[in-house]
């Protein structure tokens, strides 16, 4: 082998080094924490805010903090369990179990329908858990309301009755809440807002629980929480809806509808109305409940008081001139000169246990007001009955009655009254005609301001439009 290359060989064929130069500066440390930054755990909000902001000018991804109270938690960040390309599909087929399942747990919303109470609400479901469960069952307040204990005070009750749990949000994450109401045997959550507007609360910390969990508004929650509060029982159903702009698969006129077929026949069947009980002669008098107020208490009984004005629309004063007489019992105030909801706020003001408005015709509907989160206040049962039911509680001042539901008091009956009232509601043939009146004739029977009133119809269509 050749000999090594000599000293002055290497120093001519080696590269001489580049001269030493300084390392680049190291970044500046993050701001030290004064607490521990473990997933879970309570942060000080200042430092959470310092630590967000330090990690966003280095670069890298900002921790994931969620305000809880006065801490800050910081927690894993997960996808969200609502399916985006689902809410996007045509209705199911009639009669198809599979799809209607699948439907009903991909909605990312639907309603509450809560037997007897004027109106449905909304909810959104979170991004976590599981879809509501089906059918009606009690809905429970938590103990604490919050829901913040790790097995809640009136756990025994909720597991006996499978109940749907309502909770006011804070305090806790919603993960906790859901964790809490599952170990207490609930069948659901339903968290109250508490600010305004709605969302589908996050829960990182419980992405995989095995409960249900969704959100109301702050109004339309507390109304239900106050009910529950003065001891009012709750039926509810957790209908999840499916919107549909139009669809190859079902011949309906509906844009958005319950996604089985037992969610539309609880919809359908919830209370809207019932009779006025302990009228002189024991007169069956109906009423249908607006679409504001609360549930009508069961087997309560209500004193019966008369407005002053009548019609309660006494300009410049938000109380009746009466009410000091007015207080706790149930006021009949006669339609027309203001608004419905101007009648029962002042009602309500006045300290009213039942607004009653006697509406100026042999017909009831079920009266509102738009929109319809200015009725959210009145935290009072609020109903219509015919002329004749008012000239009935005309003859009660002072007296009780009661007001038992029925579901044979409806709407869309008496809509269809109506529509013989204006003639839009017969058959073109005379012999069809015939029909309907021997139809309702039966179907009203047991119901003698109907029957009157169609018997009135009848007499002026004859004569106005030729009717046999």
């Amino acid at each position: 082998p050749p000999p090594p290359p000599s000293a002055m060989q290497r120093s001519m064929t080696t590269p001489t080094p580049p001269p030493l130069q300084s390392p680049p500066p190291l970044p500046s440390p993050l701001p030290s924490l004064s607490v521990t930054t473990k997933l879970f755990e309570p942060v000080d909000a200042e430092d959470a805010e310092q630590h967000i902001k330090a990690a966003q000018e280095h670069g890298d991804a900002a921790p994931n903090y969620f305000q809880v109270g006065e801490e800050m938690l910081m927690l894993p960040e997960v996808f969200s369990n609502l399916d985006d390309a689902a809410v996007k599909q045509d209705f199911p087929h009639e009669g198809n179990a599979a799809e209607e399942e699948a439907s009903r747990s991909s909605r990312w919303w639907g309603r509450l329908y809560i037997d007897g109470w004027p109106q449905t609400v909304q909810y959104m479901r979170a991004h976590f858990g599981e879809p509501p469960p089906a059918g009606l069952r009690p809905m429970i307040l938590a103990d604490p309301p919050d829901a913040c204990a790790a097995v809640l005070n009136n756990a025994e009750e909720i597991k006996k009755y499978d109940a749907i749990v309502v909770a006011k949000r804070g305090t806790c994450t919603f993960g906790t809440k859901g964790k809490n109401v599952l170990a207490s045997g609930g069948a659901a959550l339903v968290i109250v807002n508490n600010e305004p507007g709605n969302m589908h609360a996050p829960g990182p910390d419980a992405h995989d629980l095995k409960l249900s969990v969704s959100m109301v508004a702050e109004d339309e929650g507390n109304l239900l929480i106050s009910s529950m509060e003065k001891g009012m029982a709750l039926m509810a159903a957790m209908v999840p809806i499916h919107c549909a702009a139009q669809s190859e698969t079902v011949k309906t006129m509906e844009l958005c509808r319950g996604s089985t077929e037992a969610d539309r026949a609880i919809a359908n069947s919830i209370i809207e109305g019932g009779w006025v009980k302990g009228l002189p002669g024991d007169a069956k008098h109906e009423y249908l409940q607006a679409t504001f107020g609360t549930k009508i208490p069961t087997a309560k009984k209500y004193e019966i008081v008369h407005a002053s004005p009548p019609n309660a629309c006494n300009e410049g004063s938000e109380l009746l001139d009466n009410a000091e007489q007015v207080a706790g019992k149930a006021v009949v105030i006669e339609r027309g000169g203001c608004q419905f909801l101007e009648k029962a706020m002042k009602a309500w003001s006045s300290n009213a246990s039942m607004v009653i408005i006697v509406n100026s015709e042999t017909s009831i509907n079920r009266y509102g007001c738009e929109p319809r989160w200015k009725g959210l206040k009145v935290d009072i049962p609020a109903l219509m009955v015919t002329d004749k039911g008012g000239e009935a509680l005309k003859l009660m001042k002072g007296k009780i009655v009661e007001f038992p539901a029925s579901p044979k008091v409806r709407k869309d009956t008496w809509l269809k009254i109506d529509s013989y009232r204006d003639t839009t509601g017969w058959a073109k043939k005379k012999s069809e005609q015939k029909m309907q009146v021997r139809c309702h004739e039966r179907y009203h029977y047991h119901w003698r301001y109907r029957d009157h009133t169609i018997t009135v119809t009848i007499t002026i269509t004859v004569q106005n439009h030729d009717l046999n």
